[in-house]
């Protein structure tokens, strides 16, 4: 059961401003520049980002049309397990959090009128949680090797198949609460900026990358974050 605490995460501003894509021309004043090298530099001296990992991996015991027994007693449900995790023989579970340092500085940016900063360090606060994410899914690849096993896509409550009512078995899995997250009354994670996922162990395991989930999710069209597919081109 690794829970990491002991982590760094920074970005530059050359990070956020690329992270716009197509608007990264119209948004990338020098007026810009001057308030993210601010935002950052508070966000450094003051260690509002705060990362943490936990994950643990679970032989899976039996499984049906879109159910997965663990080890333990636990069950997964999702419509769309047969389809992601064939053959899978165990399931890592996990979750990564930046801390609520960020969620509680925003509230007071919007509180105080300053809607600009106030976005700009919530997008980078995003920014981070998606880099720790990805640490998160190579720590969870990395264990499945030491098996001697393939680690197939991420799965995150909430997705399309995934039901969000999923979300605190994940969780408890993920032993969320030795790095201080948990599912609030309206069933999100707390603190905000955190994210939970599952990963099938086993052999020849279907992958997909995070362009391929953000082509299915429903905020798709309006998502800043939003990731390219990946797109095999013939010789």
């Amino acid at each position: 059961m690794p829970v990491l605490t002991d982590l760094r995460l920074s970005l530059t501003v050359e990070d956020v401003t690329s992270s716009w894509g197509a608007r990264r021309a119209r948004l990338a004043s020098s007026r810009m520049t001057m308030l993210l090298r601010k935002i950052l530099g508070e966000i450094e001296a003051n260690d509002w980002i705060q990362p943490k990992i936990s994950f643990d991996v679970w032989p899976i015991v039996s499984s049906g049309l879109g159910w997965l027994d663990l080890r333990g007693g636990s069950r997964i449900m999702s419509r769309t397990l047969g389809h992601h995790l064939p053959g899978a023989v165990q399931l890592a579970a996990g979750v990564c959090t930046v801390g609520d340092a960020v969620e509680k500085h925003v509230s007071e940016g919007f509180a105080a009128s300053d809607r600009l900063q106030a976005v700009m360090l919530d997008e980078i606060g995003t920014l981070m949680l998606f880099r720790l994410g990805n640490r998160l899914e190579e720590l969870i690849q990395a264990e499945a090797a030491k098996l001697g096993l393939e680690a197939g896509g991420v799965l995150s409550p909430g997705e399309d198949g995934f039901e969000i009512s999923q979300l605190a078995a994940v969780v408890d899995l993920a032993h969320g609460e030795k790095i201080g997250v948990s599912q609030t009354l309206s069933g999100m994670l707390t603190p905000r900026k955190s994210v939970s996922m599952v990963v099938g162990f086993g052999t020849r395991m279907p992958k997909w990358s995070r362009g391929d989930r953000c082509a299915h999710c429903g905020a798709r069209d309006r998502c800043p974050h939003r990731q390219p597919q990946l797109v095999e081109v013939s010789p």
